[in-house]
């Protein structure tokens, strides 16, 4: 008995060498985002007390400035099919890289309600931006923006959700088990990269999606802190209850829009009905078979609601 005790041991012990091997390979092969890194980057670089965002600017100077803020896992470029039409439109449009996503910095810390809020005053802060803008929240984005309208109403000056989070059901499955502690880490390390890149190969092959994306979103894997962001922000950020900040913002007077997908399976369109107690100033803007990939997916569809909302 003792044999076999010992034995069961030693397996286990080389079980968890193997694991944590595997893990710091992985994370070693990554390399690191740095100043002399971005002179290869696209954009602009800004520093703010977190670290370096990755932003652009487009559009006519003088024109009324909508900030766009993407959601939990695509970074900036999710926006490509939106900004060319906007700027058209007269619209001054900023586009930024959350920290952990893109080029931006992928700083240690606690990627929960707070962070995201510090992390958009901050850019808006040490861009000049002082007068209210419009803004475009996608996915995440959306609550994102949401927060920010109930704590900075002063600074909005209309809000626009696009299957907006912040009502989304409870992780389960795979996705919950991330939420483990080391367990989860692992996960994330050894298959979130191929997880993630295979569903924006599958919206590619079904037309839902842009082939230029899985290039661009295979890019952000190189740089070391990508996954551990995504992983700080399941376990920290309130996808399924930011009840409390819809209804702060209900409570003033933002013209407030939503753009949302009915065929959403992601972020329900069952949820447009709680934005709407919440909000009741809110405009429910429907995209008939519209799945989460909305915003890339039915680009004309939302450029042509997003032009009509800026317009008004």
């Amino acid at each position: 008995m003792k044999i076999i005790l010992k034995i069961l041991v030693g397996l286990v012990i080389i079980i968890i060498v193997a694991i944590i091997a595997s893990y710091l390979i992985s994370v070693g092969k990554l390399e690191k985002l740095t100043d002399e890194t971005r002179k290869n980057l696209p954009g602009e670089f800004i520093k703010l007390p977190d670290g370096v965002i990755s932003y652009y600017w487009k559009g006519p100077k003088d024109g009324p400035i909508v900030v766009l803020v993407h959601g939990l896992s695509t970074p900036k470029f999710v926006w490509d099919g939106n900004v060319d039409e906007l700027t058209a439109a007269g619209n001054r449009v900023l586009a930024f890289d959350h920290f952990g996503r893109g080029f931006s910095d992928r700083p240690d810390l606690t990627y929960d309600a707070s962070h995201y809020d510090r992390e958009l005053l901050g850019l808006l802060d040490a861009l000049g931006v002082n007068t209210p803008v419009n803004l475009v929240g996608y996915s995440m984005g959306g609550g994102n923006v949401v927060g920010f309208a109930a704590r900075h109403p002063e600074r909005v000056k209309k809000l626009i959700l696009i299957a907006p989070a912040g009502f989304v059901p409870k992780y389960s499955g795979l996705a919950s088990l991330v939420l483990v502690p080391v367990l989860g880490d692992w996960l994330m390390t050894m298959v979130g990269k191929d997880a993630m890149l295979d569903s924006i190969r599958k919206e590619v092959s079904e037309g839902q999606a842009r082939p230029d994306m899985v290039e661009k979103f295979e890019v952000q894997f190189k740089y070391r802190g990508y996954l551990p962001a995504i992983l700080s922000t399941m376990r920290h950020y309130p996808m399924n209850d930011l009840s409390e900040d819809y209804k702060k913002v209900g409570q003033t007077r933002i013209p407030t829009y939503a753009i949302w997908g009915t065929e959403d399976s992601l972020v329900p369109f069952e949820g447009s009905k709680k934005v709407k107690q919440a909000i009741p100033q809110v405009k429910i803007f429907p995209v008939e078979g519209a799945e989460h990939s909305v915003t890339y997916a039915r680009t004309a569809d939302v450029n042509r609601i997003l032009i009509d909302i800026l317009g008004e």
